[in-house]
C-alpha cells in the first residue's frame, strides 16, 4: 500500500469521498440543466461554458470518488426502482425530442418516433427489466461462487 492510500484510508478517506459524492450530484444537476437549456434555447449556454471542460471535471469527480471508495472498502446496491420522477424525465425528454424534430416532414418524424421506440424497448428488456434466472442444467456454466450459476 503506498504512502497516498493509507493517507486517504480511515476517517479522511471517508470524510472526502462524501464531499466529492455531493459534488459529483451537483455537477451532475448542473450539466443536466445546462443540457436542458441548451435543447431550448441553443446556444445559451455554450457561448459562455465549455461542455468539455465540465465533462472532464466530471469525470475526475468521478475518478476519485471510485479511488477512494475502492480503498476505504464502501460498496453500494443499485436498485431497479421505477419512480414517478423517472418517468417524468422521460416525458420531459420526449418533449425535448419532438420540440427537435419540427422542420421534418411527418414520415421523416415517424420513423425517428418507431426507431426510437424499438430501440427503447430492446434496452428496457435487456437492461433495466428484472431478469428471471434459469437454473444452470447439469454441470454446465457451475462455479464454487453460487451467483454465478445462473
Amino acid at each position: 500500500m503506498d504512502k497516498v492510500s493509507k493517507k486517504f484510508r480511515g476517517n479522511l478517506g471517508i470524510f472526502l469521498y462524501k464531499i466529492l459524492s455531493d459534488i459529483l450530484s451537483l455537477l451532475l444537476v448542473f450539466f443536466a440543466l445546462l443540457l436542458v437549456s441548451e435543447g431550448v434555447m441553443p446556444g445559451l449556454a455554450s457561448s459562455h461554458l465549455s461542455f468539455t471542460r465540465l465533462s472532464l471535471i466530471i469525470f475526475a469527480v468521478l475518478g476519485s470518488v471510485i479511488y477512494l471508495g475502492k480503498i476505504n472498502e464502501i460498496s453500494f446496491e443499485m436498485s431497479n426502482k421505477k419512480t414517478a420522477l423517472s418517468c417524468g424525465l422521460i416525458v420531459f425528454a420526449v418533449i425535448l425530442i419532438i420540440n427537435s424534430m419540427l422542420k421534418f416532414d411527418w414520415w421523416e418524424i415517424a420513423v425517428i418516433t418507431i426507431a426510437a421506440i424499438l430501440l427503447l424497448f430492446y434496452l428496457y428488456k435487456n437492461f433495466i427489466s428484472e431478469k428471471d434466472v434459469i437454473p444452470a442444467k447439469a454441470g454446465i456454466y457451475t462455479s464454487d461462487n453460487p451467483k454465478l450459476n445462473v
